[in-house]
């Protein structure tokens, strides 16, 4: 009777304590930044606001569009805020042609051609006032980075 008396007293210690890590450890802290995937709606539609934030401030002659998004996190403080680690590949689509949609760009083939950045974006999302806007952003080649 001793040995049920105890096991049951460990099964409660063990509920306890697992009761604690899910409340406590596993939790988000409410306001700090979150990993979320990378195939979240929101990061997809933030990644394109960033790219065009980039093709609007650069000078070169063909669109950028993102290759692969490396990092992803939010902020939830008064709308979301999305901090991406995202590659940017040249595309093969000229900035001065008809071509508002990044999905039909495909990337250059030419190897003289072809450049990638390594972006940090920062961007606010308001979904209740559908707006959003990159509040940051720093790009360098990846060719520097090796």
């Amino acid at each position: 009777m001793r040995v049920s008396h105890q096991l049951l007293l460990m099964v409660f210690v063990l509920a306890g304590l697992c009761s604690f890590v899910h409340t406590y450890v596993l939790r988000p802290i409410p306001g700090a930044l979150q990993n979320i995937s990378k195939n979240d709606t929101g990061v997809q539609k933030a990644v394109l606001v960033g790219t065009y934030s980039f093709n609007n401030k650069s000078n070169d002659a063909f669109l950028f569009k993102a290759s692969a998004v490396d990092d992803a996190k939010r902020q939830i403080v008064k709308g979301i805020r999305y901090v991406l680690t995202v590659e940017i590949s040249r595309t093969m689509c000229r900035k001065m042609g008809n071509n508002k949609d990044l999905s039909h760009c495909p990337f250059q083939t030419d190897s003289v051609l072809k450049q990638t950045f390594l972006c940090h974006f920062e961007v606010w999302s308001i979904p209740w006032m559908k707006a959003m806007s990159t509040t940051y952003f720093n790009c360098h080649s990846s060719d520097t980075l090796k």
